[in-house]
Protein backbone atom coordinates (compact mmCIF):
# COMPACT_ATOMS: atom_id res chain seq x y z
CA UNK A 1 0.00 0.00 0.00
CA UNK A 2 1.28 3.70 -0.85
CA UNK A 3 2.00 6.39 1.66
CA UNK A 4 -0.75 8.20 0.10
CA UNK A 5 -3.30 4.89 0.46
CA UNK A 6 -2.32 4.59 4.02
CA UNK A 7 -3.21 8.21 4.96
CA UNK A 8 -6.16 8.42 3.52
CA UNK A 9 -7.32 5.76 4.88
CA UNK A 10 -6.18 6.05 8.42
CA UNK A 11 -6.69 10.00 8.55
CA UNK A 12 -9.48 10.88 11.13
CA UNK A 13 -9.43 7.57 13.13
CA UNK A 14 -9.30 7.96 17.09
CA UNK A 15 -7.01 6.17 19.19
CA UNK A 16 -8.20 5.40 22.68
CA UNK A 17 -11.10 7.59 22.68
CA UNK A 18 -8.61 10.68 22.17
CA UNK A 19 -5.91 10.77 19.43
CA UNK A 20 -7.05 11.69 16.02
CA UNK A 21 -4.37 10.77 13.39
CA UNK A 22 -4.40 13.55 10.81
CA UNK A 23 -1.77 13.26 8.25
CA UNK A 24 1.01 10.83 7.85
CA UNK A 25 4.78 12.37 8.69
CA UNK A 26 7.00 9.86 7.88
CA UNK A 27 7.98 6.35 7.49
CA UNK A 28 11.08 3.97 8.54
CA UNK A 29 11.69 0.44 8.80
CA UNK A 30 9.77 -0.18 12.50
CA UNK A 31 6.57 1.67 10.83
CA UNK A 32 4.72 4.83 10.31
CA UNK A 33 5.08 8.54 12.00
CA UNK A 34 1.60 10.43 12.47
CA UNK A 35 0.63 13.63 12.98
CA UNK A 36 -2.25 13.83 15.43
CA UNK A 37 -4.19 15.65 17.99
CA UNK A 38 -5.17 14.82 21.20
CA UNK A 39 -8.57 15.43 21.71
CA UNK A 40 -8.44 15.98 25.64
CA UNK A 41 -5.49 18.40 26.03
CA UNK A 42 -6.12 20.12 22.27
CA UNK A 43 -2.38 19.71 21.52
CA UNK A 44 -0.57 18.31 18.45
CA UNK A 45 1.14 15.27 18.61
CA UNK A 46 3.08 12.36 16.64
CA UNK A 47 2.29 8.88 17.10
CA UNK A 48 4.28 5.92 16.28
CA UNK A 49 2.13 2.97 13.98
CA UNK A 50 4.46 -0.13 13.75
CA UNK A 51 3.33 -1.92 10.12
CA UNK A 52 3.05 -5.60 10.25
CA UNK A 53 2.33 -7.14 7.27
CA UNK A 54 -0.14 -9.92 6.59
CA UNK A 55 2.50 -12.35 6.23
CA UNK A 56 4.58 -11.49 9.50
CA UNK A 57 3.86 -14.36 12.17
CA UNK A 58 4.00 -14.73 15.79
CA UNK A 59 7.61 -14.55 16.56
CA UNK A 60 7.50 -11.23 14.35
CA UNK A 61 4.95 -9.84 15.73
CA UNK A 62 6.04 -10.07 19.53
CA UNK A 63 9.37 -9.35 18.25
CA UNK A 64 8.08 -5.96 17.06
CA UNK A 65 5.71 -5.00 19.99
CA UNK A 66 8.35 -5.83 22.47
CA UNK A 67 10.80 -3.44 20.50
CA UNK A 68 7.73 -0.49 20.50
CA UNK A 69 7.50 -0.99 24.20
CA UNK A 70 11.25 -0.92 24.37
CA UNK A 71 11.33 2.10 22.70
CA UNK A 72 8.50 4.11 24.80
CA UNK A 73 10.19 2.74 28.01
CA UNK A 74 13.41 3.87 27.23
CA UNK A 75 12.33 7.05 26.38
CA UNK A 76 10.28 7.90 28.87
CA UNK A 77 13.26 7.44 31.49
CA UNK A 78 14.85 10.42 29.59
CA UNK A 79 14.11 13.84 30.51
CA UNK A 80 16.60 15.71 28.46
CA UNK A 81 15.38 18.30 25.57
CA UNK A 82 17.73 16.56 23.06
CA UNK A 83 15.27 13.50 23.38
CA UNK A 84 12.00 13.33 21.94
CA UNK A 85 9.20 13.09 24.95
CA UNK A 86 7.05 10.45 24.98
CA UNK A 87 3.22 11.23 26.28
CA UNK A 88 1.52 7.94 26.22
CA UNK A 89 1.71 4.33 25.18
CA UNK A 90 -1.84 2.84 23.24
CA UNK A 91 -2.88 -0.73 22.56
CA UNK A 92 -5.24 -0.79 19.42
CA UNK A 93 -5.41 -3.68 16.44
CA UNK A 94 -3.34 -5.97 18.84
CA UNK A 95 -0.37 -3.58 18.35
CA UNK A 96 0.60 -0.74 20.49
CA UNK A 97 1.23 2.66 18.95
CA UNK A 98 3.71 5.39 21.07
CA UNK A 99 2.30 9.23 21.81
CA UNK A 100 5.00 11.31 21.73
CA UNK A 101 6.23 15.28 21.34
CA UNK A 102 5.60 16.48 18.09
CA UNK A 103 9.04 17.93 16.86
CA UNK A 104 8.37 20.24 13.74
CA UNK A 105 11.88 19.04 12.26
CA UNK A 106 13.71 17.18 9.51
CA UNK A 107 16.02 14.80 9.56
CA UNK A 108 20.19 15.28 9.49
CA UNK A 109 19.48 12.40 6.35
CA UNK A 110 16.73 14.75 4.91
CA UNK A 111 19.03 17.45 4.95
CA UNK A 112 22.38 16.22 3.96
CA UNK A 113 20.77 14.33 0.91
CA UNK A 114 18.52 17.80 -0.01
CA UNK A 115 21.45 19.93 0.94
CA UNK A 116 24.89 18.42 1.00
CA UNK A 117 27.62 18.85 3.61
CA UNK A 118 27.19 21.37 6.22
CA UNK A 119 30.21 23.43 7.69
CA UNK A 120 32.06 22.08 10.54
CA UNK A 121 30.84 24.48 13.15
CA UNK A 122 27.16 23.44 12.65
CA UNK A 123 27.95 19.94 12.71
CA UNK A 124 29.74 20.49 15.84
CA UNK A 125 26.55 21.83 17.37
CA UNK A 126 24.25 19.45 16.21
CA UNK A 127 27.24 16.85 17.85
CA UNK A 128 27.39 18.67 21.08
CA UNK A 129 23.67 18.13 21.45
CA UNK A 130 23.46 14.95 20.77
CA UNK A 131 25.98 13.75 22.63
CA UNK A 132 24.28 15.61 25.60
CA UNK A 133 21.41 13.54 24.71
CA UNK A 134 23.69 10.40 24.88
CA UNK A 135 25.30 11.17 28.28
CA UNK A 136 21.92 11.39 29.75
CA UNK A 137 20.67 7.96 28.49
CA UNK A 138 24.07 6.54 29.38
CA UNK A 139 23.88 7.80 32.95
CA UNK A 140 20.94 5.61 33.50
CA UNK A 141 21.77 2.80 31.20
CA UNK A 142 20.04 3.17 28.67
CA UNK A 143 22.44 2.45 25.16
CA UNK A 144 20.97 3.68 21.79
CA UNK A 145 22.46 1.46 19.49
CA UNK A 146 21.13 3.08 16.06
CA UNK A 147 22.33 6.63 16.40
CA UNK A 148 22.79 7.74 12.67
CA UNK A 149 21.41 10.99 10.77
CA UNK A 150 17.86 9.22 9.99
CA UNK A 151 18.01 9.22 13.97
CA UNK A 152 18.70 12.89 14.62
CA UNK A 153 16.06 15.49 13.79
CA UNK A 154 16.69 19.28 13.23
CA UNK A 155 14.13 22.05 14.62
CA UNK A 156 14.53 25.18 12.84
CA UNK A 157 15.05 26.60 15.89
CA UNK A 158 18.26 24.84 16.13
CA UNK A 159 17.51 22.26 18.35
CA UNK A 160 19.06 18.88 17.60
CA UNK A 161 16.99 15.90 18.90
CA UNK A 162 17.93 11.80 19.27
CA UNK A 163 14.82 10.08 18.43
CA UNK A 164 13.64 5.88 17.50
CA UNK A 165 14.62 4.15 20.83
CA UNK A 166 13.60 1.00 18.92
CA UNK A 167 16.79 -1.24 19.22
CA UNK A 168 18.12 0.54 22.75
CA UNK A 169 19.74 -1.87 25.09
CA UNK A 170 18.46 -1.26 28.41
CA UNK A 171 20.48 -2.22 31.74
CA UNK A 172 18.87 -5.26 33.30
CA UNK A 173 16.42 -5.65 30.22
CA UNK A 174 16.32 -9.10 28.34
CA UNK A 175 18.81 -8.39 25.27
CA UNK A 176 16.36 -8.06 21.94
CA UNK A 177 17.90 -9.86 19.25
CA UNK A 178 17.68 -10.43 15.56
CA UNK A 179 17.77 -13.95 13.97
CA UNK A 180 20.36 -14.15 11.50
CA UNK A 181 20.99 -10.66 11.42
CA UNK A 182 22.26 -8.19 12.93
CA UNK A 183 19.93 -4.84 14.41
CA UNK A 184 21.17 -1.24 13.23
CA UNK A 185 22.44 0.01 10.34
CA UNK A 186 25.81 -0.96 8.69
CA UNK A 187 27.35 2.02 7.90
CA UNK A 188 27.00 3.41 11.72
CA UNK A 189 27.81 0.42 13.52
CA UNK A 190 30.86 0.16 15.53
CA UNK A 191 33.27 -2.81 15.12
CA UNK A 192 32.47 -4.08 18.87
CA UNK A 193 28.47 -4.39 17.34
CA UNK A 194 29.38 -6.06 14.16
CA UNK A 195 31.30 -8.13 16.50
CA UNK A 196 28.50 -9.35 18.56
CA UNK A 197 29.59 -7.58 21.53
CA UNK A 198 27.46 -6.12 24.24
CA UNK A 199 26.63 -2.22 23.77
CA UNK A 200 28.27 -0.07 25.39
CA UNK A 201 28.28 3.86 25.43
CA UNK A 202 31.28 3.49 23.53
CA UNK A 203 29.37 2.04 20.75
CA UNK A 204 26.78 4.76 20.59
CA UNK A 205 29.91 7.37 20.72
CA UNK A 206 31.38 5.68 17.38
CA UNK A 207 27.63 5.98 15.70
CA UNK A 208 27.76 9.23 17.08
CA UNK A 209 31.59 10.00 15.06
CA UNK A 210 29.98 7.84 11.93
CA UNK A 211 26.49 10.24 11.91
CA UNK A 212 28.87 13.91 12.23
CA UNK A 213 31.21 12.56 9.49
CA UNK A 214 28.37 12.19 7.17
CA UNK A 215 27.23 15.29 8.20
CA UNK A 216 30.21 17.33 7.32
CA UNK A 217 31.46 15.49 4.53
CA UNK A 218 28.48 14.28 2.84
CA UNK A 219 28.56 10.64 2.92
CA UNK A 220 29.20 7.96 5.79
CA UNK A 221 33.46 7.04 6.57
CA UNK A 222 32.84 3.49 5.14
CA UNK A 223 31.32 4.59 2.15
CA UNK A 224 30.78 1.29 0.40
CA UNK A 225 28.88 -0.73 -2.67
CA UNK A 226 26.44 -3.20 -0.23
CA UNK A 227 26.19 -3.91 3.44
CA UNK A 228 28.59 -6.60 3.87
CA UNK A 229 31.02 -4.56 1.92
CA UNK A 230 30.73 -1.86 4.55
CA UNK A 231 30.60 -4.64 7.65
CA UNK A 232 34.09 -5.61 6.30
CA UNK A 233 35.85 -1.99 5.81
CA UNK A 234 34.26 -0.65 9.52
CA UNK A 235 36.06 -4.08 10.93
CA UNK A 236 39.49 -4.11 9.10
CA UNK A 237 40.13 -0.04 7.75
CA UNK A 238 40.36 3.09 8.52
CA UNK A 239 37.93 5.36 7.48
CA UNK A 240 38.14 7.62 4.12
CA UNK A 241 40.45 10.53 5.41
CA UNK A 242 37.61 13.33 5.89
CA UNK A 243 38.24 16.52 2.87
CA UNK A 244 36.18 18.92 4.56
CA UNK A 245 36.11 18.58 8.41
CA UNK A 246 38.44 21.58 9.35
CA UNK A 247 38.82 21.59 12.70
CA UNK A 248 36.36 18.57 13.44
CA UNK A 249 38.82 16.31 12.07
CA UNK A 250 40.67 15.69 15.23
CA UNK A 251 36.96 14.73 17.32
CA UNK A 252 36.07 12.20 14.51
CA UNK A 253 39.72 10.74 14.64
CA UNK A 254 38.65 10.46 18.57
CA UNK A 255 34.76 8.81 18.10
CA UNK A 256 36.06 6.36 15.18
CA UNK A 257 38.81 5.05 17.01
CA UNK A 258 38.69 1.30 16.56
CA UNK A 259 39.78 0.26 19.67
CA UNK A 260 36.79 1.78 22.31
CA UNK A 261 39.26 1.66 25.40
CA UNK A 262 40.96 4.37 23.14
CA UNK A 263 37.78 5.72 21.52
CA UNK A 264 37.00 9.59 23.14
CA UNK A 265 34.72 9.89 25.80
CA UNK A 266 31.14 11.25 25.91
CA UNK A 267 32.56 13.98 28.06
CA UNK A 268 35.68 15.02 25.70
CA UNK A 269 33.45 14.66 22.59
CA UNK A 270 31.01 17.19 24.64
CA UNK A 271 34.02 19.48 25.39
CA UNK A 272 35.81 19.02 22.04
CA UNK A 273 32.29 19.73 19.77
CA UNK A 274 31.37 23.28 21.96
CA UNK A 275 34.81 24.47 21.55
CA UNK A 276 34.82 23.56 17.67
CA UNK A 277 31.43 25.32 17.31
CA UNK A 278 32.24 28.53 19.19
CA UNK A 279 34.84 28.53 16.19
CA UNK A 280 37.66 28.24 18.95
CA UNK A 281 39.44 25.68 16.66
CA UNK A 282 39.53 27.93 13.38
CA UNK A 283 42.34 29.94 12.97
CA UNK A 284 41.22 33.37 12.80
CA UNK A 285 42.77 35.77 9.97
CA UNK A 286 45.87 37.97 11.24
CA UNK A 287 45.58 41.83 10.82
CA UNK A 288 47.34 44.27 12.21
CA UNK A 289 43.90 45.12 14.45
CA UNK A 290 44.07 40.98 15.65
CA UNK A 291 45.18 40.37 18.88
CA UNK A 292 48.04 37.71 19.11
CA UNK A 293 49.34 35.88 22.24
CA UNK A 294 52.76 36.57 21.86
CA UNK A 295 55.27 33.87 22.12
CA UNK A 296 58.65 33.96 24.38
CA UNK A 297 61.49 36.40 23.32
CA UNK A 298 63.75 35.12 20.42
CA UNK A 299 66.47 33.42 21.54
CA UNK A 300 64.60 31.58 24.73
CA UNK A 301 64.43 28.33 23.96
CA UNK A 302 61.73 26.47 24.89
CA UNK A 303 61.44 22.61 26.47
CA UNK A 304 58.97 20.98 24.37
CA UNK A 305 56.23 18.05 24.51
CA UNK A 306 55.46 16.04 21.74
CA UNK A 307 52.64 14.83 20.23
CA UNK A 308 52.14 10.65 20.29
CA UNK A 309 54.36 8.75 18.74
CA UNK A 310 52.42 7.24 15.85
CA UNK A 311 52.80 3.40 15.51
CA UNK A 312 55.85 2.67 13.39
CA UNK A 313 55.59 1.26 10.27
CA UNK A 314 57.03 -2.04 8.30
CA UNK A 315 59.15 0.81 6.04
CA UNK A 316 60.71 2.49 8.72
CA UNK A 317 64.50 1.81 9.32
CA UNK A 318 65.90 0.28 12.14
CA UNK A 319 68.44 2.22 14.57
CA UNK A 320 70.75 1.66 17.51
CA UNK A 321 73.01 3.62 19.20
CA UNK A 322 75.01 3.80 22.33
CA UNK A 323 72.82 5.41 25.56
CA UNK A 324 72.72 5.80 29.00
CA UNK A 325 72.95 2.70 31.30
CA UNK A 326 69.61 1.45 33.19
CA UNK A 327 69.19 0.27 36.58
CA UNK A 328 66.71 -2.21 37.48
CA UNK A 329 64.29 -2.25 40.60
CA UNK A 330 66.36 -5.18 41.62
CA UNK A 331 69.99 -6.47 40.86
CA UNK A 332 69.95 -8.63 38.10
CA UNK A 333 72.68 -11.12 37.10
CA UNK A 334 76.23 -9.71 36.18
CA UNK A 335 75.88 -9.83 32.42
CA UNK A 336 76.20 -7.95 29.53
CA UNK A 337 73.31 -5.31 29.01
CA UNK A 338 71.08 -6.22 25.95
CA UNK A 339 71.18 -3.81 23.08
CA UNK A 340 67.40 -2.62 21.83
CA UNK A 341 66.95 -2.33 18.51
CA UNK A 342 63.65 -0.07 17.94
CA UNK A 343 61.86 0.89 14.86
CA UNK A 344 62.55 4.88 14.08
CA UNK A 345 58.85 6.67 14.71
CA UNK A 346 58.41 9.98 13.17
CA UNK A 347 56.85 12.95 15.43
CA UNK A 348 56.17 16.69 15.64
CA UNK A 349 57.82 18.56 18.46
CA UNK A 350 56.44 21.61 19.26
CA UNK A 351 57.42 24.79 20.25
CA UNK A 352 59.77 25.46 16.99
CA UNK A 353 61.15 21.90 17.01
CA UNK A 354 61.02 20.50 13.51
CA UNK A 355 59.31 17.45 12.46
CA UNK A 356 62.22 14.43 13.29
CA UNK A 357 62.55 10.94 14.05
CA UNK A 358 62.76 9.09 18.38
CA UNK A 359 66.09 7.38 17.23
CA UNK A 360 66.21 4.10 19.59
CA UNK A 361 68.52 3.90 22.35
CA UNK A 362 70.86 0.92 23.23
CA UNK A 363 72.92 -0.20 26.23
CA UNK A 364 76.35 -1.15 24.68
CA UNK A 365 76.79 -5.45 24.56
CA UNK A 366 75.94 -7.97 22.43
CA UNK A 367 73.98 -7.91 19.58
CA UNK A 368 70.32 -9.72 20.74
CA UNK A 369 67.45 -7.48 20.21
CA UNK A 370 65.37 -6.94 23.54
CA UNK A 371 63.01 -4.80 25.46
CA UNK A 372 63.85 -1.48 26.90
CA UNK A 373 65.20 -0.34 29.96
CA UNK A 374 67.73 -3.73 29.85
CA UNK A 375 68.13 -5.55 32.85
CA UNK A 376 71.87 -4.96 34.49
CA UNK A 377 73.02 -5.39 37.41
CA UNK A 378 74.35 -1.79 39.08
CA UNK A 379 78.47 -1.79 39.35
CA UNK A 380 79.56 -0.39 42.54
CA UNK A 381 82.41 1.94 42.52
CA UNK A 382 81.66 5.55 42.53
CA UNK A 383 83.00 6.70 39.29
CA UNK A 384 82.16 9.88 37.85
CA UNK A 385 80.02 10.72 34.55
CA UNK A 386 80.39 12.83 31.18
CA UNK A 387 76.80 13.77 31.70
CA UNK A 388 75.88 11.47 28.91
CA UNK A 389 75.77 8.47 31.08
CA UNK A 390 79.01 6.96 30.82
CA UNK A 391 81.77 7.18 33.19
CA UNK A 392 84.80 8.61 32.04
CA UNK A 393 87.13 5.22 32.19
CA UNK A 394 84.70 3.77 30.37
CA UNK A 395 82.93 1.40 32.63
CA UNK A 396 79.35 1.41 33.66
CA UNK A 397 78.98 4.49 36.42
CA UNK A 398 77.49 3.93 40.06
CA UNK A 399 73.84 5.54 40.21
CA UNK A 400 73.13 8.50 42.22
CA UNK A 401 71.37 8.52 45.42
CA UNK A 402 68.23 8.16 44.74
CA UNK A 403 65.08 7.04 46.61
CA UNK A 404 63.85 3.26 46.67
CA UNK A 405 62.99 2.05 43.35
CA UNK A 406 59.45 1.40 42.83
CA UNK A 407 57.58 -1.74 42.42
CA UNK A 408 57.65 -2.04 38.39
CA UNK A 409 59.95 0.89 37.89
CA UNK A 410 63.70 0.85 36.64
CA UNK A 411 66.58 3.05 37.71
CA UNK A 412 68.06 5.26 34.68
CA UNK A 413 70.56 7.89 34.31
CA UNK A 414 70.02 11.15 32.26
CA UNK A 415 72.38 13.66 32.31
CA UNK A 416 73.75 13.40 35.47
CA UNK A 417 70.28 13.12 37.30
CA UNK A 418 68.20 9.77 38.02
CA UNK A 419 64.72 9.36 36.88
CA UNK A 420 62.73 6.05 37.63
CA UNK A 421 60.81 4.62 34.14
CA UNK A 422 58.33 1.67 33.78
CA UNK A 423 60.11 -1.34 33.59
CA UNK A 424 60.28 -2.88 30.49
CA UNK A 425 58.78 0.38 28.37
CA UNK A 426 60.84 1.01 25.28
CA UNK A 427 63.24 4.10 25.31
CA UNK A 428 63.68 6.62 22.28
CA UNK A 429 65.98 9.40 22.04
CA UNK A 430 64.83 12.94 19.95
CA UNK A 431 67.74 15.15 19.71
CA UNK A 432 67.96 16.16 23.86
CA UNK A 433 64.86 14.68 24.70
CA UNK A 434 64.53 10.93 25.72
CA UNK A 435 61.28 8.99 25.92
CA UNK A 436 59.81 5.69 27.79
CA UNK A 437 57.02 4.03 25.79
CA UNK A 438 55.12 1.02 26.59
CA UNK A 439 54.90 -1.27 23.77
CA UNK A 440 55.10 -0.07 19.86
CA UNK A 441 51.76 2.75 19.82
CA UNK A 442 53.83 5.08 21.57
CA UNK A 443 51.31 5.76 23.66
CA UNK A 444 51.74 6.63 26.99
CA UNK A 445 54.84 7.66 27.41
CA UNK A 446 57.58 9.50 29.62
CA UNK A 447 59.49 12.25 28.45
CA UNK A 448 63.08 13.93 29.73
CA UNK A 449 63.93 17.03 28.07
CA UNK A 450 67.20 18.66 28.10
CA UNK A 451 66.27 21.44 26.02
CA UNK A 452 67.53 24.37 27.98
CA UNK A 453 65.07 27.30 28.82
CA UNK A 454 65.38 30.63 30.73
CA UNK A 455 63.86 31.88 33.66
CA UNK A 456 61.92 31.02 36.78
CA UNK A 457 60.18 27.03 36.56
CA UNK A 458 56.68 28.72 36.84
CA UNK A 459 57.33 31.99 34.45
CA UNK A 460 58.49 28.96 32.08
CA UNK A 461 55.79 27.07 31.73
CA UNK A 462 53.43 30.50 31.22
CA UNK A 463 55.36 31.07 28.48
CA UNK A 464 55.30 27.70 26.90
CA UNK A 465 51.70 27.24 27.25
CA UNK A 466 51.09 30.89 25.51
CA UNK A 467 53.52 29.68 22.72
CA UNK A 468 51.77 26.08 22.60
CA UNK A 469 48.13 28.18 22.22
CA UNK A 470 49.27 30.81 20.06
CA UNK A 471 50.76 28.46 17.52
CA UNK A 472 48.08 25.68 17.87
CA UNK A 473 50.57 23.41 18.71
CA UNK A 474 48.78 21.28 21.20
CA UNK A 475 45.12 20.95 19.27
CA UNK A 476 42.24 21.90 22.02
CA UNK A 477 44.84 22.56 24.21
CA UNK A 478 42.69 23.05 27.72
CA UNK A 479 44.70 23.59 31.02
CA UNK A 480 43.63 21.40 34.13
CA UNK A 481 45.68 22.55 36.92
CA UNK A 482 48.60 24.69 37.75
CA UNK A 483 51.18 26.01 37.65
CA UNK A 484 51.71 24.69 41.04
CA UNK A 485 54.94 24.18 43.26
CA UNK A 486 56.50 20.49 43.50
CA UNK A 487 58.76 19.16 45.89
CA UNK A 488 62.17 18.20 44.18
CA UNK A 489 65.19 17.70 46.54
CA UNK A 490 68.21 20.07 45.56
CA UNK A 491 65.45 22.26 42.86
CA UNK A 492 62.88 24.47 42.52
CA UNK A 493 60.24 23.14 40.22
CA UNK A 494 56.48 23.67 39.17
CA UNK A 495 53.44 21.01 37.18
CA UNK A 496 51.43 22.13 34.49
CA UNK A 497 48.23 19.65 34.24
CA UNK A 498 46.76 20.16 30.85
CA UNK A 499 44.68 17.75 28.15
CA UNK A 500 44.99 18.24 24.05
CA UNK A 501 43.45 16.46 21.00
CA UNK A 502 45.02 13.68 18.90
CA UNK A 503 43.19 11.75 16.06
CA UNK A 504 43.77 8.75 18.82
CA UNK A 505 41.14 11.19 21.19
CA UNK A 506 42.19 13.12 24.37
CA UNK A 507 45.30 12.86 26.26
CA UNK A 508 45.98 14.32 29.35
CA UNK A 509 49.70 15.29 30.56
CA UNK A 510 51.71 16.60 33.54
CA UNK A 511 54.96 18.76 32.65
CA UNK A 512 56.86 19.33 35.32
CA UNK A 513 59.43 22.03 34.71
CA UNK A 514 62.95 21.96 36.99
CA UNK A 515 65.36 24.19 37.69
CA UNK A 516 68.21 22.89 39.94
CA UNK A 517 70.69 24.79 42.31
CA UNK A 518 73.18 24.55 39.78
CA UNK A 519 71.06 26.31 37.41
CA UNK A 520 70.27 22.68 35.29
CA UNK A 521 66.75 23.05 33.47
CA UNK A 522 64.73 20.15 33.00
CA UNK A 523 61.23 19.40 31.78
CA UNK A 524 59.97 16.01 33.00
CA UNK A 525 56.64 14.97 31.27
CA UNK A 526 53.59 11.96 31.52
CA UNK A 527 51.28 11.43 28.80
CA UNK A 528 48.35 8.88 28.34
CA UNK A 529 44.63 9.03 27.11
CA UNK A 530 42.23 11.05 29.51
CA UNK A 531 40.07 8.23 29.21
CA UNK A 532 42.98 5.75 31.19
CA UNK A 533 44.78 8.27 33.46
CA UNK A 534 43.15 6.98 36.51
CA UNK A 535 45.11 3.51 34.93
CA UNK A 536 48.61 5.32 35.50
CA UNK A 537 48.17 7.29 38.58
CA UNK A 538 50.85 5.19 40.22
CA UNK A 539 53.27 5.04 37.61
CA UNK A 540 52.80 9.19 37.12
CA UNK A 541 53.51 9.24 41.01
CA UNK A 542 56.68 6.99 41.17
CA UNK A 543 57.93 8.82 37.65
CA UNK A 544 57.81 12.45 38.75
CA UNK A 545 59.17 10.98 42.96
CA UNK A 546 61.42 9.40 41.73
CA UNK A 547 63.35 12.28 39.43
CA UNK A 548 66.56 13.34 41.65
CA UNK A 549 69.04 16.38 39.94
Amino acid sequence: MALGDQAVQGAGRILAGRYRLVSVVGRGGMGTVWRAVDEVLHRDVAIKEVQLTDSAGDAERESRHERTLREARATARLNHPGVVTVHDVVDEDDRPWIVMELVAARSLQEIIDADGSLPPERVAEIGRQVVGALSAAHAIGIMHRDVKPANVLLASDGRAVLTDFGIAHIAGDATLTSTGGLLGSPAYMSPQRINGERATPAADMWGLGATLYAAVEGRPPFDRSDAMAVLAAVMTQRPTEPRKAGPLAPVLAGLLTKDPVERMTAADAEEALASVARGQHVPAPRTAASPVVSPPPSGTPIASIPVPVPVPTPDLTEVAIGGPPTYPATPGGGGKARKVFIPLAAAVLIAGVAVGVFVALNNKGDDKPGPGPASSSPVAGGKTTDGAGTSTDGSRPTPPASPVTAPGMARTVRDGATLQVPAGWRTYKRKQAFFWSEGTSGIPYVQFDLTPWGGEPREHALEWENTVVAKNDLKGYNRIGGPSPAAVPGAKAVDLEYTFQTSGGTMRAVNRGILTADGRHYALAFVAPASRWNQYRDTVKNVLGGFRP
